[in-house]
This record gives structure tokens, sequence and C-alpha cells, in this order.
């Protein structure tokens, strides 16, 4: 029994390893799954941000040249003896093949236009009020500029952004600006060939925030301030990354893939929304997880029907076990119980050093009974004696059992043998006082006979003699007159 228990609670302990290696395994898997889907948009990000940023920079850059070319030709000795449309020609002849590129101007030290590539109605227009103006004013070491976006007046309010350079002085001092438009229509027309999700963005902004372009389009965003969180701030400081975040007006949250453009003061980034990254991933884990539940739970059932088979069988080998050393008339133990019970404890016994003593018992004239009233009732009789039986071996380990027919015995472990004729007595005196009638009895009524056998089991001797010696002193008392107790 021990070790099929054993074998059970590794049956059981395995089982339970299969449901949580499948529930283990439906976890490792998804998280693993998740991971690829993340790494693969943000490469997807990366490449895309990369090949803009790439594409963005020499274009601008081939702006830039064009600016710095007009610088050169304006320290030409001369310059100012040429005129009208030679003049343009002359400065601004680098700037005809640029698509996107507007009109490129030269501003004085007080923002007039004193050159321009085209001709320009309001020849008087002082541009000393503008951003891109007042920074090569105050600083001689910008470089390349770009401004803030803003709708050009010189061409119907077009959307652009101005890119500008310094001009300075032999000196040094501040002589003007040369500044040229690029309409944000290049970069529009960029992302139009790109194909992103509904919720995808890509922003073009500056360093300081300020953003260029958007698409999708809105003209709300266009110069609007992105006010960046500290950790996206970091990721800008190190010019290089990617971020998870809030950062637009529509609250959605996106993964901001982003790179700065090489040698200007842009950066781009494309916003993935997470919810879209995700959501390939997430029809995934609505198919794995039923099905991973569902398996979790057959197994887990089977092992409940396991144990709960295994607890009816053994409820049934119990019953079995009961039935097979339990009297089925009387309740009471059987013969074969008696015989187990007497060899475990003579061996309780001889061990300890304490006596055992034995009742056997017997009903008086029984034959007569059952000639009178006949079997039915002679059970009755069998059922009322084993009754008294069980009422007076009170102690967890005595033990009363039929022994066959209308004889019974009641062992008693550790009792002396004067304690045992009391208990005798107290068996013999309820039956007397029941009342039972049985006209073929002395008296009358039911009595029973009653020898008591006690020994201090030693090495060598058999359990069988103390069976004997009670046999041989229930016949005694048969022999002196019935309804007595006799001991030896």
């Amino acid at each position: 029994m021990k070790s099929r228990g054993f074998l059970h609670r590794i049956l059981y302990a395995l089982a339970g390893l299969v449901a949580i290696g499948i529930c283990a395994a439906a976890v490792a898997l998804l998280w693993i799954d998740r991971r690829l889907t993340w790494e693969a948009a943000y490469t997807a990000g990366h490449n895309v941000t990369s090949v803009l940023a790439a594409d963005i920079s020499r274009t601008l850059h081939l702006y830039d040249l064009s600016l710095q070319g007009v610088v050169e030709r304006l320290r030409e000795p001369g310059i100012e003896q040429v005129k009208g449309e030679a003049l343009r020609r002359f400065l601004f002849d680098r700037s005809s093949s640029a698509e996107y590129l507007g009109a490129i101007g030269v501003l004085d030290e007080h923002g007039n236009v004193r050159y321009a590539s085209m001709e320009i109605d309001e020849a008087d227009r002082n541009f000393s009020d503008w951003d891109y103006f007042q920074v090569h004013r105050d600083a001689d070491d910008v470089g390349m500029y770009v401004s803030r976006p803003y709708q050009s007046p010189l061409r119907g309010g077009d959307e652009s952004i101005a890119i500008s350079r310094r001009v300075s002085h032999s000196d040094g001092s501040f002589a003007g600006v040369v500044v040229g438009s690029l309409r944000l229509a290049y970069f529009r027309d960029r992302f139009a060939t790109l194909s992103i999700g509904e919720r995808d963005a890509i922003t073009v902004f500056r360093n300081d925030g300020v953003v260029l372009v958007r698409n999708p389009y809105s003209l709300s965003d266009m110069g609007r301030e992105v006010d960046f969180p500290q950790d996206f701030q970091q990721f800008l400081i190190r010019r290089e990354g990617a971020f998870v975040g809030t950062l637009s007006p529509d609250g959605v949250k996106r993964l901001y893939t982003f790179e700065p453009i090489e040698d200007t003061p842009l950066v781009i980034n494309v916003a993935q929304a997470v919810d879209d990254i995700l959501e390939p991933w997430v029809r995934r884990v609505a198919l794995v997880v039923p099905v991973t539940l569902a398996l979790f739970l057959s197994v887990i059932a089977q092992i409940v029907l396991f144990r709960r088979e295994m607890r009816l069988r053994r409820a049934f080998e119990a019953q079995l076990e009961m039935q097979a050393q339990t009297d089925a008339l009387t309740g009471i133990p059987n013969r074969r119980a008696f015989d187990e019970a007497l060899a475990r404890e003579w061996q309780a016994a001889r061990r300890d050093g304490h006596p055992l003593s034995l009742l056997f018992l017997d009903a008086d004239r029984f034959k007569r009974y059952n000639d009178r009233y006949g079997h039915q009732e002679g059970d009755e009789l069998l059922k009322t004696l084993a009754a008294i039986l069980k009422k007076n071996a009170r102690r967890p380990r005595d033990l009363a059992a039929r022994y066959g027919g209308e004889e019974f015995v009641v062992l008693l472990p550790d009792t002396s043998g004067q304690r045992a004729i009391s208990i005798a007595e107290a068996i013999r005196r309820a039956m007397l006082e029941s009342g039972v009638p049985h006209p073929d009895n002395d008296g009358g009524v039911v009595t029973v006979s009653i020898g008591v056998a006690t020994m201090l089991p030693k090495a060598g001797d058999e359990p069988s003699a103390l069976v004997e010696a009670a046999d041989a002193a229930v016949y005694q008392a048969k022999e002196s007159g019935r309804n007595r107790v006799v001991a030896l």
C-alpha cells in the first residue's frame, strides 16, 4: 500500500509538472513572440528614419551649398558694379535646379532685401523681426540655421522653412543674411511614398522641440512646440534611440524611433502606435491562451478525476477489507480479524512483558433455543449478545469477535486475570438481566458460560495456547452447571 501511494504521488507530481510546463511553455513562447514583434517594429522604424534622415540631410546639404555659393560670390571684388539680370545669374545660378527651394535673398545688416533670386514686388520689405535674422545677428558661429515654419508672403502663403547663413564684413562684423526658403511640400512628398499605419506618424522637428512638419498633415502641428518628457530629452542628448510615450495631442501611445539629421539641427522620428504594433501578437495571444488554458484544465481535470477514482477505489478496498474481517450477522469482527489481532497483541505482550487475557463465551443450550424459536430469533439473540460484548470491551485495543456459531471471544490486551474475570462477570450478568426468554434453559432465560484465560507470553509460546486455555475454561463452566465464569 505504501509503495502504491508513493507511486500515486509521483504520478500526481508528473501530471502537475506537465500542466505547469504547458503554461510555462505558452508564456515563454508568447513572451519571445512579443519581443520579436517589438524588435521587428523597432527595426522597421529605425530603417525608415535612417533612409529619410539621409535623404533630408543630402537635400539640405545641397541647399546649403547654394547659400554658401552666394556668400562666396558676395565677397568677389567689384560685385557692386554688376547690375540687373547679370547680377542675379551670377549670385543665384546654383539655385535654379533646386525643385523645392524658393527664392534666395540677401539681407543687409538692417534686414532689408539687398538682392533676390526673383523679382520681389515689395522690394522695401524688412525681415529684421524674423527669427533667422536675429539669430545670425546675435551670434557669428551658428552656421546653417533652420527657421520655424511659416507661410510665405511671397508665394501666397505656401508653407515653408527658411535656411540661412550669416554674411560678415571683412572684419567679422555682421553684414546681413543669405536666406533661402524650402517648401514643406518637399517633406510631405517624401513621406507620401511610404506606407504607414493609420495611427502612425512621421515628424521632423528642431532640437528645441519646434515641429517643422508632421505626417499625417495638420496645420495645427506646424510650428508647435513638443513638450518632451525628461527620458526623451536624454535620448535626444545621445542623438539616437527609441522612446515609448505619448507626445502628440491625440493621446495615442507610440513607439518613437528617431535619428538626428546629419549636419543639421533637425531630428526625424517615426512613431508607430503601440496598439497597432502589438495587434497581431494580441490576436495570437487570443488564440494561444484559450488553447493553453484548455490543455491546463484538462490535465488538472484528469488529476482530479484520477484522485477521485483512487479515493473511491481505496474506500471500496477498505470496505471490502472491513467486510472480510466483519461478521455479516452481528456486525462485530469475525474469526479472521480475531486471529490477526491475537497474533499482533501476542507479539506486543511478549515484547512489553504485559499480561494478555481472553474470554471465551458460549450461549447456553443455544441449539434448543433455535429449535424452539427458529433460526431468525436465534440470529437476533446472537446480535443481542454481540451488543453486550461490544459495550463491555471499551478500550481501543479490546476486541469482541464472533468465533463461530454461538461462540464469541473477547481479547483484552494488558489485562490481568482478576480484571478479566470482572469483565466476564459483567458480561454474564448483563446477559442474564436482559431477560431473553429461554424455557429450555435453567432459570427460563438466556444465559452464557464464560471461560477466562490469562497468560504472560514468553519466547517459544504460541498464541493458540491462550485460545486452548480459554476454551478449556468455558468447557469446564458448562460442565459445572452453566451460567458462570471459570478462569484457568
